[in-house]
C-alpha cells in the first residue's frame, strides 16, 4: 500500500478511504494475479511482524494442515508452496482449486523453521502456529535478536535463532518459561503438566513502542518480563539488589534460552 501522497493529492485524486498500489509490486502486470499480491503460497498466514532492527525482513507464520507449522522471511514475488508443499513436506491434496500443480512447475520457498503436528502434545488440541517478532526489548536481553513464536494450543514457546548473521539459517528451541512472582494476577498451572503455567489458547503477540512483547491468551494479557522476577539468571541482565538471583544451580544450563512472563490486566 503506498501511503506517501500528500493530503492534498489525496483530495485531488478521491482516493480518501481507497489505497494506491506501488509500481514496483511484482504483479501489478500480470492479467491473472491481483496487483496488490506480493507473495504465493499461503495456507493461512497468522500472524506477520517486520523486525524493527532490520525493517526490510518481514517474516510470518503459516498456519498448515495436517503435518507442519511454519515460519518464513517473506520475499518480494515468493512462492511459499501452498498446496504444492505443507513446509517442507509434498502434498497431494484431494482437491485444490485451479487444479493439480507439478512441484517442479514452481520454484518453492521453504520454511526458515517451523514443527511437525507431530512435535507438540495433541492432546490439547491440533497445532496452529503463531507468528511472533525478533525481540528488540530491553526486559530480557538474552532473548535479543531472537525471533519467539508459539502455538494457539500448545503450551510451548519457541525462539529461533539465526546461525549466522543474514544467513537466514535459523535454529529453534522450546523455551522453558514460568510466571513472576510478583504479578498481579494469579498464574496457575495446567492440571497434569509438571510447572508449566497455565495460559489457556494463545490468540496473538503483540509489541508496543517500547518493543516489549506481549502474549494475548484467553486468560489474560502477558508480558516477557526481566528473567530474574521468574528466578532465571541472564548473565546480561542488569540486577538490581531486589532483583539479583543466585548465579549457580541447573536453571543455567539454559541461561540464554528462557523466558519470563508478568501477566497484568487490562483495563478499558
Amino acid at each position: 500500500m503506498n501511503m506517501t501522497a500528500d493530503a492534498e493529492e489525496i483530495s485531488r485524486l478521491g482516493l480518501w478511504g481507497n489505497y494506491s498500489i506501488p509500481k514496483d509490486n511484482p504483479y501489478t502486470t500480470d492479467k491473472e494475479l491481483g496487483p496488490e499480491i506480493w507473495a504465493l503460497g499461503f495456507s493461512n498466514p497468522w500472524r506477520c511482524s517486520f523486525d524493527s532492527e532490520n525493517h526490510s525482513r518481514f517474516i510470518c507464520g503459516d498456519v498448515g494442515k495436517d503435518q507442519y507449522e511454519e515460519i518464513n522471511i517473506i520475499k518480494k514475488g515468493g512462492n511459499y508452496g501452498w498446496r504444492v508443499y505443507e513446509g517442507p513436506y509434498a502434498t497431494n491434496p484431494s482437491y485444490a482449486p485451479g487444479g493439480y500443480t507439478k512441484p517442479t512447475s514452481i520454484t518453492t520457498i521453504f520454511p526458515v523453521t517451523g514443527y511437525t503436528h507431530d512435535s507438540v502434545d495433541a492432546s490439547k488440541g491440533p497445532a496452529s502456529v503463531v507468528g511472533g517478532y525478533f525481540y528488540r526489548g530491553a526486559a530480557d536481553p538474552c532473548l535479543n535478536g531472537w525471533y519467539i513464536y508459539t502455538d494457539l494450543y500448545s503450551y510451548d514457546i519457541w525462539a529461533a535463532i539465526e546461525t549466522t548473521e543474514n544467513s537466514e539459517n535459523f535454529t529453534s528451541f522450546s523455551v522453558p518459561f514460568g510466571c513472576a512472582h510478583d504479578s498481579p494476577m494469579e498464574c496457575g498451572f495446567k492440571p497434569g503438566v509438571h510447572n508449566v503455567p497455565d495460559l489457556g489458547y494463545v490468540l496473538s503477540l503483540s509489541e508496543d513502542n517500547s518493543k516489549d512483547v506481549y502474549l494475548l491468551t484467553s486468560n489474560g494479557v502477558y508480558r516477557v518480563a526481566a528473567p530474574s522476577r521468574c528466578g532465571y539468571h541472564c548473565s546480561k541482565e542488569r540486577y538490581s539488589n531486589v532483583t539479583r538471583v543466585a548465579s549457580s544451580g541447573n536453571l543455567l544450563q539454559a541461561a540464554s534460552l528462557v523466558a519470563c512472563f508478568i501477566s497484568f490486566m487490562v483495563v478499558i
